[in-house]
């Protein structure tokens, strides 16, 4: 695309056609490198997931006793969270009150609410898979995937390099911070994410905590 040709980034209307759903969760433990074996265990009891590209699974998240741990613990505030269709949130109540087993740490999912997206300016992604091994491939995979689908200059930080076992195979990816996002961009990264493997929580972004929204969420 001709710069002379880029979109300028006054606000835009953008709706989002995904939503965060957020469960309750109670257990103790969790494998340290679990999303294979959590989209395994949802599977079963979601069908219908991947079906759409946008759905994604997020990390769960624990604390490590020592560092290098391969189990992690939790406690009564750990959450789970997917990036769902609208349409699906009706038979997202099929995972109320289901055990989920992660090889030998078990699960019971409790309520959920629902949570819109909010159009901040910075955007942080736990791990984004481009496909590429190398930091540099990765970076030139970002800036394109930003300017041929997205039609956005911003800035962005790449993390560093992290390795994720999945089905087909070890993934290579770092975390991703996009700064300075004008709100309907920041409401479309959201929605569709970068990168591949969204069921394996990689390319789901969430506004950065330190960040305090640019606009009303209804943009």
């Amino acid at each position: 695309m001709s710069w002379d040709a880029w979109p300028d980034n006054r606000p835009q209307e953008y709706t989002p056609r995904m939503v965060d759903l957020q469960f309750d969760l109670a257990g103790s433990t969790i494998p340290a490198d679990s999303a294979q074996l959590l989209l395994d265990a949802l599977r079963p009891l979601l069908p219908w997931l991947g079906e759409d590209p946008g759905t994604g699974i997020q990390h769960l998240k624990g604390a490590e006793s020592t560092r290098g741990d391969t189990v992690l613990h939790i406690n009564r505030r750990a959450k789970l969270f997917l990036r769902v269709p609208r349409e699906r949130v009706d038979a997202i109540q099929a995972l109320v009150g289901r055990t989920l087993d992660l090889a030998g740490h078990t699960l019971t999912v409790g309520a959920f609410k629902t949570r819109a997206f909010s159009p901040f300016a910075n955007l942080y992604a736990h791990f984004v898979d481009t496909g590429s091994s190398t930091e540099e491939q990765f970076v030139q995979d970002i800036m394109h995937e930003l300017v041929e689908r997205f039609e956005l200059r911003c800035g962005f930080i790449c993390g560093r390099q992290q390795t994720l076992h999945s089905a087909a195979g070890p993934l290579i990816g770092h975390s991703l911070m996009l700064h300075d996002l004008p709100p309907h961009k920041s409401l479309q990264l959201q929605d569709e994410g970068l990168g591949r493997n969204r069921l394996l929580g990689c390319g789901i972004f969430i506004p950065h905590k330190s960040i305090a929204p640019v606009a009303p969420a209804n943009l």
